[in-house]
């Protein structure tokens, strides 16, 4: 769901061309890193990666877990919550 509602905001702030390989696309299990400097990175992360055929599971800020409606949504579809600066930040990989 977080990734369609991405792909269907992100046009109404510009447009996003997703460029690759042909046939190129992430195997089972990859881990894609994006170091993101606003609020709207992974938002286009999110987009690209779906035009990618891709459904991502995002690796977040725990916080985000008790955001009304975003922390509910972040649970039922599988994302996983980063306790950062503790030390149960490294079960997030588990």
């Amino acid at each position: 769901m977080l990734s369609r509602a991405a792909a269907t905001v992100l046009p109404a702030f510009g447009s996003l061309g997703v460029t690759a390989d042909p046939g190129a696309r992430p195997g089972p299990g990859s881990i894609l890193v994006a170091n993101h400097t606003s609020l709207c990175d992974p938002v286009v992360v999110m987009a690209a990666l779906r035009r990618l055929g891709v459904e991502p599971v995002v690796m977040a800020t725990a916080g985000l877990w008790r955001v009304p409606l975003l922390g509910p949504a972040l649970a039922r579809e599988g994302h996983i919550a980063v306790h950062r600066g503790t030390g149960r930040a490294a079960e997030a990989l588990d």
